[in-house]
């Protein structure tokens, strides 16, 4: 492993970074040097590992990450792209692909999933992606599953459609790393037709943060063309603390022991789940809204922010909260006692935190007026919400996580985006794109 190999250096560092590994903190912290490989241009130690790493995962090629999930989806959207190509993405997209999008110059058209009635997106129809891939002639289609909430799409399904098209399937896997480790969570994209499959390790998995692997899985992709962008969007100077991190976590989970971890956690967890059930989302949903499968390991709580806080006063942190649901993330370093805490939390909660909010909560369908390059170029003022309606907006609107836009930079702010937005603001979330009940919209 790597961590092995810099363990065995004990050359004095006439290099960066400045502090010289002279304490234990810093003992791992190197830079490039011919030791070390660079992962840019991997001829050594890092090459023999992301082999390795691609290997264990069944694909042509593993790339790993230290910018997070974020920068894969920038190169490979870049890469597959020329400026004004059109591109098919899933509306629930990460953030990361409205700004390729924007980077790039591109013409986005959308999928968008059917919503319940707490706002919770279900899977992507992979009859929509046809109809969406005949309407916009796209050869790039870009999808999130799992999502936040843990809602899998029928992913071999839409990569036979993609495949039909000549288009080619890029999955946003970033919540689903342990997927491939584990039997009984859903089958990772790497294994049902994807061409690009991007993982945060460290979502889900016992890696550091920002620790990721991109992988390509078919061969119509330009790997070259791929690792050309990841130079750009990623640091020339990676951490090699970040790399140690996701090569050991990719060995650990493939090992014996990583096997024993994940036993005890799922029979933590689906201990959990019985003793919680009318809290949490539960696979019952599974078949309704085009949830094609769950990943168990994602908790949806019943109840917004109200409900969070509530939580929060038993000293219980969760990963985000909606207007309608929370979302709590468990993995293999969870404990028992930390699901006791949990469902402690979930008791102590009053009915009032969970209750109910009638009006728009789902995916707005977009009016797209420009595309955001051009929404980008134009100038802009900001005017009150309440009176924007009609108006093509300058900045996108939207809560992150997990970061779907409301409304997005070069659509028509629509009587639907305003009450989404509203029901935010209502419930105290932190709207990005709104600063002080104003909107900023185009000249």
């Amino acid at each position: 492993m790597l961590i092995d190999r810099l363990k065995e250096i004990d050359s004095y560092p006439f290099h960066m970074p400045g502090h010289k590994r002279n304490t234990d903190l810093f003992r791992f912290d190197f830079t490039e040097i011919e030791a070390t490989d660079d992962l840019h241009h991997p001829q050594g130690i890092l090459k023999e590992r992301m082999d390795k790493a691609s290997e264990i995962y069944g694909t042509l090629s593993a790339k790993f990450l230290v910018n997070g999930s974020t920068c894969g989806i920038l190169a490979a959207v870049c890469a597959l792209t020329k400026e004004g190509d059109s591109v098919l993405m899933a509306r629930n997209c990460h953030k990361s692909v409205y700004n390729a999008v924007l980077l790039k110059g591109l013409k986005p058209y959308y999928v968008c999933p059917k919503t319940d009635e707490k706002g919770i997106c279900g899977g992507i129809s992979p009859k929509d992606v046809e109809k969406a891939l005949k309407e916009s002639g796209a050869r790039l289609f870009v999808m999130v599953s799992p999502t936040y909430e843990g809602v899998v799409s029928d992913i071999r399904a839409i990569s036979e459609v993609c495949r039909s098209f000549g288009c080619i399937l890029v999955v946003d896997e970033a919540h689903g790393a342990h997927f491939s480790f584990y039997d009984k969570f859903p089958i990772s994209a790497v294994k049902l037709g994807a061409d690009i499959v991007i993982q945060s390790l460290h979502k889900t998995l016992p890696a550091l943060t920002q620790t990721g692997v991109l992988h390509i899985c078919s061969d119509k992709i330009d790997r070259n063309e791929v690792f050309k962008y990841l130079s750009i969007f990623e640091s020339s100077s990676p951490s090699y603390l970040l790399l140690s991190s996701a090569d050991s976590c990719i060995d650990f989970m493939h090992s014996e022991k990583g096997q024993q971890l994940f036993d005890n956690y799922w029979a933590m967890l689906t201990e959990f789940r019985k003793k919680a059930k009318g809290y949490i989302l539960d696979s019952d949903v599974i078949g309704k809204n085009d949830i094609f499968d769950l990943d168990l390991s994602r908790l949806v709580i019943f109840g917004g922010r109200e409900a969070a806080e509530a939580i929060r006063k038993q000293n219980v942190e969760l990963e985000m909260e909606n207007v309608l649901y929370s979302v709590a993330i468990s993995s293999i370093g969870d404990t028992q006692e930390g699901f006791d805490r949990l469902l402690k939390a979930f008791e102590a909660c009053s009915p009032s935190a969970k209750q109910e909010l009638k009006g728009n909560l789902g995916i707005v369908q977009p009016k797209i007026i420009l595309t955001p390059k051009e929404a980008e170029a134009k100038d802009g003022e900001r005017i009150p919400l309440n009176t924007a309606v009609g108006r093509i907006c300058k900045e996108a609107v939207y809560i992150y996580p997990p970061g779907i836009p409301a409304v997005n930079k070069g659509e028509e702010i629509t009587p639907e985006a305003l009450e989404l937005i509203n029901a935010y603001i209502e419930r105290g979330l932190k709207v990005v794109g709104i600063e002080s009940g104003l909107i900023k919209v185009i000249n």
